[in-house]
């Protein structure tokens, strides 16, 4: 598909428009996905948390569903936390399956994704309405610091879906631990690798911090392979 993408003569604007004609079929899955939580929230008052940006094309997806779907809701901002500089480290919960990432550094972009996403939202904050109330915010460094630390910032913070994409324990718990109890009833908290013998540590978190999982409903869509779900309350 890049051999595809980068040999035809059309525009790069052309292509973006038509990007369905060159994402993997299993990304486009995921876009779809992450549309089918966002819808499950609109109604349900907070910010969407986003904890992993990595690229942060998840990132800009809830920025633009919120900006297309619900162009006055000024209060629904999209927080991203992520060290931007790969895993700060690794711990004993997360070593399981053979898995090359899962050490100190790992998903480190190799790139300066922060810069990038600055430039984005920067682009995205000039086409669309009420573009003077800030909707997305990065927050940069080792969640298990920036977490508690925004939350101290901004005591005001409601949470309509927490989508969690740290991969690895420590960070996961910290999250689970601080941004869980200000999800309201109705609201969404997603997992991007429970259940996976490759990071256990994100399933262990949730053993630690969410005692009652037996009496939740944990939700899959039959077309994604990773990311799971629940509705706080239900």
């Amino acid at each position: 598909m890049q051999h595809i993408f980068d040999s035809h003569k059309s525009s790069t604007h052309d292509k973006l428009m038509n990007f369905p004609k060159y994402v993997h079929r299993k990304d486009l899955g995921r876009f779809v996905t992450l549309w089918e939580l966002f819808k499950k929230t609109m109604y349900v008052k907070g910010s969407i948390v986003e904890c992993g940006v990595y690229h942060g094309g998840g990132l800009m997806a809830w920025a633009k569903f919120s900006a297309n779907m619900e162009p006055y809701a000024m209060h629904r901002k999209v927080i991203g936390f992520d060290t931007f500089d790969g895993f700060p480290e690794v711990t004993e919960e997360d070593i399981g399956a053979e898995n090359p990432a899962a050490v100190e550094g790992g998903f480190n972009t190799g790139v300066d994704t922060m810069a990038e996403l600055k430039e984005c939202i920067s682009a995205f904050d000039d086409n669309r309405i009420l573009s003077k109330y800030p909707k997305v915010e990065l927050v940069k460094g080792d969640a298990c610091i920036t977490i508690p630390d925004y939350i101290n910032k901004n005591k005001h913070l409601l949470v309509s879906l927490l989508f969690l994409d740290f991969d690895i324990y420590k960070p996961t718990a910290v999250a689970l631990e601080h941004l869980l109890p200000r999800v309201p009833k109705g609201g969404i908290v997603a997992f991007d690798e429970i259940n996976n013998s490759y990071w256990p540590g994100e399933t262990e978190a949730l053993m630690e911090h969410y005692l009652n999982i037996n009496e939740c409903r944990l939700q899959k869509f039959p077309w994604d392979n990773n990311i799971s779900y629940m509705v706080v309350g239900e």
